[in-house]
């Protein structure tokens, strides 16, 4: 599989309902803290390997610490992505625990799991663009 490019999950993440639920499960909180980690430059293999205790908070911002070619990595997300994943830790109780932060119903999150993920919200989006094209809005003006 290609890549996720951070552009393509920033670009969807406005169309995140966090409120979205699917069996009780805040499946929204999720998928938002999901794509928030994509647009920070995380890719699939990092975000499903990710453990909980690799998070931290430093001087008010979210820090997410990542092995990367053997090298150890820091990304510091900004306020918008960083609130997606402290929103979904929280729900979750998820803090400095040495857990998997995203696992599915067959155990920890897969890549094929993410680029599905991004998929889906980018064909809701193409949907909706269709339907605004098929029925254009009229503007009218009147007169006082």
């Amino acid at each position: 599989m290609p890549p996720i490019r951070p552009e393509r999950a920033r670009a969807v993440l406005p169309r995140v309902d966090p409120a979205r639920l699917r069996s009780g499960l805040p499946v929204g909180l999720r998928d938002g803290a999901v794509l928030a980690l994509v647009a920070a430059g995380l890719s699939a293999a990092e975000i499903c390997a990710l453990q909980a205790s690799s998070i931290s908070m430093e001087r008010g911002n979210l820090v997410v610490t990542i092995r990367r070619h053997g090298i150890t990595w820091q990304a510091v997300l900004p306020i918008d992505l960083g609130a997606r994943l402290l929103a979904w830790l929280t729900e979750c109780r998820l803090w400095a625990v040495h857990a998997p932060v995203f696992t599915g119903p067959q155990g920890p999150l897969s890549r094929t799991a993410i680029h599905q993920l991004l998929h889906r919200y980018r064909q809701q989006g193409s949907r909706c663009s269709a339907l605004n094209q098929e029925r254009p809005v009229k503007v009218s003006a009147q007169r006082k």
